[in-house]
């Protein structure tokens, strides 16, 4: 048992380890990329084509008139209309929607949904994509936001510049700049600065597929109408994370997509043409939003995309579902260092090929923590243009319990609740914050 027990502690070391070399070899990856063409360039004089912005709602009345007006002072681009999706019985939201739409009649159209809600936010925008694309006045482009998004007005010259070769565009998404002592909402500071300035970089220029963040989206009017003709939908239905799906299946298709990370310098850090938003400050509420991203990325999508891809995307497909696992190994990580400290552990009872070998895998993690920490220095402060050691240091574990929470969530629902991922989930929604200028909202 005693052998059992050093051999499971020396695995999971391992574990951690190899999680560590899989996000160091993206590090390096991203050290090698630099500064990409597509962060170099200015958006430019494009040509705005027929953009359409769609939203779908569900319980937002408080939210969705504020969103549209603050969105609409910093829009002038009269080809940008916005498109709200709502229920028939979601009275309050339709009453607002209607209201929007009365004030400004050639910016803002109201699309109501044949069923009452709530179903799913991904049944609701198929319902939007059928309606609008079934007139003669369709869109050339569709972008996909959210009630609480503060659109950037120059990703719309953005997606124009990249349409001509790419029929899925994605933009980099921040948070909205948080207090340091709002200690969950403030997570998704450092978190989306890594990923959107890293990872996302090093899919983009390996071409493999790009996920939908769900919001900063851009589809062509060519991969609209053919996932309406093959599909009969856009995107999969009876599913909790249909943006990320989307990705993933824009780029099986045949579509070519792009991150399109565009950037020019700042004063202080880097001016990111990006979708903000606020992100949840409560604990349960950013619990259960991580619980409906891991369930779906993790479950859903390796029972409804399995593996068939390229080396490089499967490689993405393992670094994406991993999580189920990986999320539980920082603490792992921090009960292995206390058992070593009170001798719990007593390496010296391995035989000497697994002690060494266990020794190098504690130093190793400990090395790649500190880079990890380093590399979310780094990031925020091109996102934001500060260097908040402390206050990353002081959320990391935060960040690291709510992962850890949702994922213990996610495994419940797979099991005693989805029937293994193949029953539909309803619209799962957080409650929506907004900032009160728009106009200074960038950062």
């Amino acid at each position: 048992m005693h052998d059992l027990f050093l051999l499971s502690v020396l695995t999971i070391s391992l574990l951690i380890s190899l999680c560590s070399l899989d996000d160091a070899f993206i590090d390096l990856l991203a050290l090698s990329i630099g500064q990409d063409p597509l962060r170099a360039g200015g958006h430019g004089d494009a040509v705005i084509p027929r953009t359409a912005v769609f939203i779908a709602n569900w319980d937002e009345e408080d939210v969705i008139g504020r969103m549209v007006e603050g969105n609409l002072s910093r829009i002038s681009e009269a080809n940008v209309l916005i498109y709200l999706g709502v229920y028939p019985n979601d009275e309050g939201t339709l009453r607002v929607a209607n209201e929007v739409a009365a004030k400004y009649p050639g910016r803002v159209r109201v699309i109501v949904n044949s069923l009452n809600g709530p179903t799913s936010k991904g049944q609701m925008l198929n319902e939007m994509f059928e309606q609008v694309f079934s007139r003669d006045d369709a869109p050339d482009l569709v972008v996909l936001h959210d009630s609480e998004d503060v659109i950037d007005p120059r990703s719309f010259a953005v997606y124009a510049r990249f349409a001509s070769r790419y029929d899925f565009i994605q933009v980099p998404v921040f948070s909205l700049q948080r207090r340091r002592s709002d200690f969950v909402a403030a997570t998704y500071m450092d978190e989306f600065a890594e990923r959107h300035t890293r990872e996302m970089i090093v899919r983009n220029a390996l071409g493999v597929a790009i996920p939908s963040a769900g919001v900063g989206t851009c589809l062509s009017r060519r991969l609209v109408q053919h996932f309406l003709k093959t599909h009969g939908r856009v995107l999969m239905p009876s599913t909790v994370t249909e943006d990320y799906v989307l990705g993933v299946e824009a780029k099986r298709a045949g579509f070519r997509p792009v991150f399109a990370a565009v950037l020019a310098d700042a004063d202080e850090g880097y001016d990111y043409i990006a979708t903000r938003e606020f992100f949840p400050q409560k604990l349960s509420a950013s619990i259960k939003q991580r619980t409906r991203w891991i369930y779906g990325t993790s479950f859903e999508a390796t029972h409804k995309l399995g593996w068939s891809a390229s080396a490089w995307d499967i490689y993405f497909m393992i670094r994406d579902r991993k999580g189920a696992i990986a999320n539980f190994l920082p603490a792992a990580s921090l009960v292995l260092w206390v058992l070593v400290f009170l001798d719990v552990i007593e390496v010296d009872s391995m035989s000497d090929g697994m002690a060494n070998l266990f020794a190098v895998s504690m130093v190793f993690n400990v090395a790649m923590s500190v880079v990890r920490y380093v590399t979310r220095i780094v990031s925020s402060y091109q996102v934001y243009g500060t260097v908040d050691w402390i206050g990353i240091a002081l959320r990391w574990p935060v960040g690291i319990l709510i992962t850890m929470s949702a994922t213990y969530r996610a495994w419940k629902i797979y099991f005693g609740e989805s029937d293994f991922a193949t029953r539909p989930i309803v619209w799962s929604k957080t409650v929506h914050d907004l900032p009160d200028d728009f106009s200074t909202a960038t950062r």
